[in-house]
């Protein structure tokens, strides 16, 4: 496997690992607390990570790396899934367990996928064609994003606990 796409697997088991770290240095009352009234809570947040990851990115790599014929994926509307499926009172660290366990999962797919594996794809009724590599690339690029709202949180706290004395 190229060596791009091993630094990209190595970088997805990193990232998870750094939601853990980072959700374990925020109070869990500013987990709960939304930012800005229609906006999502950290906590609201992390849960979505966890579902799009086992929902959406680690169904879809099996999917595409399972069936001979690229498969058709629905669109996934976050938002009703939201409204459907999350429970502000589910603890934290179960929510953060059960994304790694759906990372892992990623993972070990893309561990045992060959380069022109990378080239499969699945069709999307929105986006058309996403191959695996898009997929690799895009939960990397999503973890990111909410990594960044919990170390923008961690930051927030280190200034305030400065600016108190």
């Amino acid at each position: 496997m190229k060596k791009q796409r091993m630094q990209l697997i190595a970088r997805l088991e990193d990232s998870a690992r750094e939601v853990d770290t980072a959700i374990r240095q925020i109070p869990a009352a500013q987990l709960k607390r939304a930012p800005r009234a229609g906006e999502w809570s950290l906590h609201q947040a992390i849960a979505h990570l966890r579902d799009t990851e086992a929902q959406v990115f680690a169904y879809r790599a099996a999917r595409i790396l399972k069936e001979t014929a690229p498969p058709l994926v629905a669109n996934f509307d976050q938002e009703a899934w939201m409204r459907a499926h999350y429970t502000r009172g589910e603890p934290i660290q179960k929510i953060v367990s059960e994304y790694r366990a759906a990372r892992r999962k990623l993972v070990k797919l893309l561990r045992a996928t060959t380069d022109k594996d990378w080239t499969r794809y699945a069709v999307h009724p929105e986006y058309g064609r996403i191959s695996l590599e898009y997929i690799a690339l895009h939960a990397y690029n999503h973890t990111l994003e909410h990594l960044r709202q919990l170390l923008d949180a961690q930051e927030e706290n280190l200034l305030n606990a400065a600016n108190a004395r």
